[in-house]
């Protein structure tokens, strides 16, 4: 008999709290999303939560809006999503003597080399978020995916390290908590994001995720199907809207529905005869003005986004090295021309990503919107997924159980 189990992703913004619950068979791996729940949020800046009693309101709306699409279905626990210009990342290394007498790599080693990787000097606010294994090295024999079981000396991990600064993480925790919620596991968002959107295959060749957000835009490169670095650049598409709100006179609600109903990416894309409407502060009625002012305003902010993109990839060492080239999602993925303005910029193929290898009200989340919230379903349901198996060999790594203590609350 299959188990299974709610699991409820939380997905904090600068524009938009967005929930989405999904039955989960954590025997075979299989996502049916039943309720989806957005709600504005006006208490969070650059992925920063700077007022309490808005988030938390935009908590509780988002979770009441999933349970009453779900049939009443009482959410009690959420995987909440971490983001902001906080984050740092680094990639570290770790080295043992493996000492069991036959000489065999055991669980107990690879959870000790894990632990050696993360004895990083770390400032006393900030706090490790992850420790992920990038591939571990026996006795000089690199590429290593699993090394229990293998004969050597000497193990070696080369981890993925994700730190935040503890303030700010507890502040979301305490949002979720004063919502009547309890926090299963935090997770950066890039990570989670990947796992909805970015292909296995593509993560094997080489790809960067960029998830435009409202206020912040998160890109994270991976290789040989390992995350390899990750980066949070404090900019997004609230920031478009702010640009037109203040070239236009218009308020910050106006400037965003022009953005959405009439906005491109690219000017020359927009044709000469395109018009749109907008209500300038003070007045009582719209007026109406050419397509390209509006496209005028917002390609040198995307143009802006894609440049430090761009910085950062070539920070990260592979730049113009990744054949899987470029997934884009997120809200601010959404505006005509996104994608050609991206490969421009990014010199590579760029396409959208969107939620994938879900079921149930699988069309209600086919938007970049909902890639992160359902990435933090799936990532939680794969952690689960490696647990069971573990449990039933009862050879359980001890590296992955740290990395993920889940709390299930159903069935």
């Amino acid at each position: 008999m299959s188990r299974k189990e709610y699991i409820a992703g939380l997905d904090i913004g600068t524009t938009k709290t967005c929930c989405v619950l999904a039955d989960v068979d954590l025997d075979s791996g299989a996502v049916d999303i039943i309720g989806v729940g957005l709600a504005p949020s006006d208490g969070v800046r650059k992925g920063v939560v700077v007022d309490l009693d808005a988030t938390t309101e935009a908590i509780r709306t988002a979770v009441d809006k999933v349970q009453r699409m779900a049939g009443n279905v009482l959410i009690r626990s959420v995987v909440v999503g971490i983001t902001g210009e906080h984050i740092s990342s680094l990639n570290s290394r770790g080295v043992i003597a493996i000492t069991s007498p036959d000489k065999e790599v055991t669980h107990s080693d690879v959870d000790r080399v894990v632990d050696a990787s993360k004895v990083i000097v770390l400032p006393p606010e900030r706090e490790i978020i992850h420790s992920i294994p990038r591939g571990f090295t026996v006795d000089g024999q690199d590429g290593v995916k699993d090394p229990v079981g293998m004969s050597g000396s000497r193990l070696e991990v080369e981890t993925h390290i994700v730190t935040g600064s503890s303030t700010f993480i507890d502040n979301v925790v305490k949002c979720v908590q004063r919502a009547g919620l309890v926090v299963d596991t935090t997770v950066l968002e890039p990570i989670a994001t990947s796992a909805s959107a970015v292909l296995d295959a593509e993560k094997e060749l080489g790809v960067a995720l960029i998830d435009i957000g409202g206020g912040t835009t998160d890109v994270a490169v991976f290789t040989n199907g390992e995350i390899f670095y990750t980066a949070v650049l404090p900019i997004g598409g609230n920031y478009v809207t702010k640009d037109i709100a203040v070239g236009l006179r218009a308020s910050q609600e106006e400037a965003e529905k022009a953005k959405i109903k009439f906005g491109c990416s690219i000017v020359d894309m927009v044709d000469d005869g395109d018009v749109f409407e907008i209500v300038s502060l003070g007045a009582d009625s719209p007026r109406e003005l050419p397509g390209k002012i509006l496209a005028n305003i917002i390609e040198p902010r995307m143009e802006e986004i894609f440049e430090k993109v761009r910085e950062e990839l070539i920070k990260s060492g592979y730049f113009g090295m990744l054949p899987g080239g470029a997934v884009l999602t997120g809200g601010g993925s959404l505006l005509p021309g996104t994608i050609e303005l991206a490969e421009k910029f990014l010199e590579m193929p760029v396409r959208l990503g969107l939620p994938r290898e879900i079921g149930g009200l699988s069309d209600t989340v086919q938007s970049p919107i909902y890639t992160t919230a359902v990435g933090l379903i799936m990532y939680a349901t794969k952690q689960q997924t490696s647990l069971r198996e573990e449990e039933k060999s009862a050879t359980l790594k001890p590296w992955l159980k740290d990395l993920f203590s889940f709390r299930f609350l159903r069935k």
